[in-house]
């Protein structure tokens, strides 16, 4: 008689035992581990994580992920300060491509909240539609497709949602008023129609009249190529009839894209002309980029001959700090013996200020060569720039493109001085320049600005 026996196990059946098994032990390591790491983490982020479940399992509308954690980041830059920001990959992308001059629509900006024109982007389709003038300080007040399709855009976000209807490659019409925000009355407005479209965006402009009385504007205009080329730029501006005899007028609208390299181009136009006076003007010019201050920086350092010389330093708040330095030293090469001046106002900021501390602590120009626009004109009040003494530093996450950018130090100009919050005032010895605001159409306070200076050098 056989003795009893135990039953055999198939090995596909001992397959799915250990299937089972590996797949228990690994839900058990990983609750544990996740219980370890939810207790590791500290109780602001508990606490968003419960706050992001409940709002997620009970809120009577659906809140994707996305949605969640793109509100919690927009909430976080909310608590930091106006200079700081967080970019999708997109917006970085955009914001790359801006930065290096790369541009697309019909290259006009506006003042905060208006539809006052503050710049024309030399280079862009409007630039070239100006013919001999400056649209800079007038209103665009109707936008359509054609000139029977002109809606109104008396103010910001009527302008705003006009412009968002046209994309590259559309016919844009624009109505353009001398007078007001809200005209258009045929005797006192103009149109423009203008293609949108990709281009490169140039940062100086140059208008200079020799001693005989030869006026003409140059800037760098960029091609398909990407390409530049110094150009005759007269018959898009009038810049250059604002210039008096001997005078050069030297615009530097940010430090971005080909800015430097633009610079170099007016350096030498300046010196070939053989002129003996200079005006840049960096009203409205809000900063931008530190390498390129390093590079026009050295056209101002007077009075030494170090090819390295100090123009910034950025105090973290660890209380190390960097040296900013110029590369090279060109004033001997361009303006040394020139009287040298600057236009500025309450928009002038960051990168423009730490030009200018560079420039008086050098000895290229004092504080009375300073004019700074005054719109008050009342006791107490003393016209300054914007007083931006900080620098902000860019952070990618390479594994998404995404970008945050935060204030990351004190600037201070190379005498240890610091403007944050005070900018540079006419209690320094700069020169009121009374103007109705900081853009008017046809630039009077300009011409004023050449008045001073030629009563000065007479």
């Amino acid at each position: 008689m056989e003795g009893d026996k135990k039953p055999r196990v198939s090995n596909l059946t001992k397959k799915i035992l250990w299937a089972v098994v590996a797949v228990a032990a690994a839900a058990a390591l990983f609750f544990a581990g996740y219980y370890t790491y939810y207790l590791s983490l500290g109780d602001g982020f508990r606490s968003l994580l419960w706050v992001k479940n409940m709002i997620q399992d009970e809120y009577y509308q659906e809140i994707s992920d996305d949605d969640f954690w793109q509100a919690a980041i927009d909430g976080a830059i909310a608590g930091l300060d106006q200079y700081s920001a967080y970019y999708t990959d997109e917006e970085y992308d955009t914001v790359t491509n801006e930065n290096l001059g790369l541009r697309a629509g019909i290259g006009v900006s506006f003042f905060a909240g208006s539809n006052k024109i503050s710049k024309v982007a030399i280079g862009s389709p409007v630039f070239f539609a100006q013919q001999n003038t400056d649209l800079a300080g007038a209103w665009v007040t109707g936008v359509g497709g054609s000139e029977s399709e002109i809606a109104d855009t008396f103010t910001s976000a009527a302008l705003a949602k006009e412009m968002a209807k046209y994309g590259e490659g559309d016919t844009v019409v624009v109505r353009v008023s001398e007078k007001g925000a809200n005209d258009k009355d045929a005797a006192t407005c103009r149109t423009l129609s203008v293609v949108s479209a990709a281009y490169h965006e140039s940062y100086v402009l140059y208008a200079g009249r020799t001693d005989d009385g030869q006026a003409r504007a140059y800037a760098v205009i960029y091609g398909e190529d990407g390409e530049g080329a110094w150009t005759d730029v007269s018959a898009y501006t009038s810049a250059d009839e604002k210039v008096l005899a001997g005078q050069a007028y030297l615009r530097l609208v940010q430090f971005n894209g080909g800015a430097s390299d633009e610079f170099a181009q007016a350096a030498g136009q300046y010196k070939a002309d053989g002129l003996h006076t200079l005006l840049l003007d960096l009203r409205n010019n809000g900063g931008g980029r530190l390498d390129i201050l390093q590079r026009i920086a050295p056209y101002f350092i007077a009075n030494t001959d170090d090819a390295r010389a100090v123009i910034m330093r950025a105090r973290y708040r660890s209380g190390e700090e960097a040296v900013s330095r110029a590369v090279g030293n060109k004033y001997g090469d361009y303006f040394a013996g020139s009287e040298i001046y600057v236009a500025a106002n309450g928009n002038t900021a960051s990168a423009s200020e730490a030009l200018i501390g560079a420039m008086v602590d050098y000895g290229a120009i004092g504080f009375e060569d300073i004019y700074i626009t005054d719109t008050v004109q009342k006791e107490g009040y003393a016209a300054a720039t914007y007083g931006k003494g900080i620098m902000q530093s860019t952070y990618v996450n390479t594994k998404t493109g995404e970008a945050i950018k935060l204030t990351t130090a004190q600037i201070y100009w190379p005498n240890g001085r610091t403007i944050h919050d005070v900018g540079i005032t006419v209690n320094d010895g700069a020169i009121a320049s009374p103007a109705a605001s900081f853009g008017e159409y046809g630039d009077a306070e300009l011409e004023s600005i050449f008045g001073y200076i030629s009563a000065r050098t007479a």
